[in-house]
């Protein structure tokens, strides 16, 4: 985890208010991770597990969430071993808070199978 102090998050980063702001499906999907050793590993994961994936596939995320981000986000990191980092930044203007973290991918994950997007 790093801070920023004077860098902002990226534009496309994804503030998420309710479940619906993110991508939906929930049926099993399989992914491909491509460990820092450049071996593969494929999980398995369904609903929300699912859901926070398929979002920080498509763009970084606000970490603050009423949904509950961060939940998801240590079962990915810890039991799926999904490389998530977060980066730190100073002075949110959109909720006045002075500091805030954004959720990114730190390696390859891609869906290999399963539903819609």
């Amino acid at each position: 985890m790093s801070s920023k102090p004077t860098d902002k998050p990226p534009a496309n980063a994804l503030r998420v208010e309710r479940w619906s702001d993110m991508p939906t499906g929930t049926a099993p999907a399989r992914y491909e991770i491509i460990g820092e050793d450049g071996k593969a590993k494929t999980i398995t994961l369904t609903k929300g597990n699912r859901i926070i994936l398929d979002a920080l596939i498509k763009q970084p995320l606000y970490c603050a969430s009423p949904v509950r981000i961060s939940d998801r986000v240590c079962i990915l990191r810890h039991d799926y071993g999904v490389p998530i980092t977060k980066e730190m930044y100073d002075n949110d203007t959109a909720t006045d808070r002075a500091r805030f973290g954004v959720y990114f991918l730190a390696g390859k994950v891609r869906r290999i199978f399963g539903g819609v997007k």
